[in-house]
């Protein structure tokens, strides 16, 4: 069988959902990447930032929003090891 990698970047905590912020205990990615993972017979992979961002909202679509002008890219925790070694890679 092929081996299978979900990588995912979630926001717990305040998010925008059906028109309001509510604090979710997993993020809406996290919650498709485990479905996903789930169905494929996949290994998950939580991408995360070495700096947090803010735990309000609109402050970290403003601050996201000034990574993207300045084409800046977080540093992050982890990484996955011999990525090469695997046969699919699905990154959401």
């Amino acid at each position: 069988m092929k081996k299978i990698l979900i990588a995912y970047y979630s926001r717990r905590g305040l998010n925008y959902v059906n028109g309001s912020i509510v604090n979710l205990k997993e993020g809406n990615t996290e919650v498709i990447a485990r479905k996903i993972a789930d169905q494929l017979e996949a290994d998950v992979f939580q991408i995360d930032t070495v700096k947090s961002y803010p735990l309000d909202y609109m402050e970290t679509t403003e601050v996201s929003k000034q990574e993207l002008r300045a084409n800046v890219r977080p540093e992050l925790t982890a990484k996955v090891e011999q990525i090469a070694k695997l046969a699919n890679q699905i990154n959401i």
